[in-house]
């Protein structure tokens, strides 16, 4: 009996001590999601602001640009991108702040749309490995971007 209790003591003390910390954890996460979310469309607000539009102006473009949905999406290709040494983020979001200027629509389901911005970014024709990436990542937005 008294194992019981000191193995149930035991396990409500740990559960008040862990629960500050797991309660931390959680919310770091969110926090971090938050700015993953924000960080596509207040950068390409800020590279806009940049260039000489009005901040509220800036704003608004870009959050035509990007709905809310695609958002993180987005901030995920872009990240895939940059790792497989295609484009980085800059670059992507200098092409996005452009497209948002010109009141473009993106199409990230589209196989053309990816490298025609990518042979854009790099001005130049792509290789059959970037060719193959792109491909993949557009099979990829068509099943998560709907």
């Amino acid at each position: 009996m008294n194992k019981q209790k000191f193995i149930t003591l035991t396990l409500i003390i740990s559960g008040l001590v862990l629960n500050p910390v797991i309660a931390e954890t959680v919310h770091h996460t969110v926090i971090q999601s938050q700015h993953i979310n924000q960080s596509v469309v207040s950068n390409i607000s800020t590279i806009l602001h940049n260039r000489g539009l009005d901040e509220d102006v800036a704003e608004e473009m870009a959050s035509n640009l990007v709905s809310e949905e695609d958002e993180m999406l987005l901030a995920m290709m872009m990240e895939t991108l940059q790792m497989q040494n295609i484009v980085t983020k800059n670059e992507v979001l200098e092409y996005l702040s452009h497209a948002a200027l010109h009141k473009q629509t993106l199409d990230f389901k589209s196989y053309d749309h990816l490298v025609g911005m990518v042979s854009k970014i790099k001005q130049t024709s792509l290789d059959p490995y970037t060719l193959k990436e792109l491909s993949h990542l557009t099979k990829i937005n068509k099943q998560l971007f709907v």
